[in-house]
């Protein structure tokens, strides 16, 4: 098997700016549903920021939407042209 070939053709794919704009998107979005819980507990009164923040908390539940959001468009645009 040619390995020279795949490297090229993964290398001239991963150069499409459709590539690099899902990529970017996916690694926000990943970054997101990863902090969402710190940023709920930033968001809140400041007597309550060292209280665990609960899955019920609306901010919470927004982040973590937006960030499976940002996954869904990135697949999306990563896989059409």
């Amino acid at each position: 098997m040619n390995y020279l070939f795949l490297l090229s053709t993964l290398t001239d794919r991963l150069a499409k700016t459709h590539v690099i704009v899902g990529l970017c998107l996916a690694i926000l979005g990943f970054a997101l549903s990863l902090l969402a819980r710190r940023i709920a507990s930033v968001c809140r009164p400041e007597d309550q920021r060292k209280l665990p923040v609960e899955n019920s908390n609306k901010v919470y539940i927004m982040l973590k939407g937006f960030g499976l959001v940002f996954l869904l468009v990135a697949l999306i645009i990563m896989m059409f042209e």
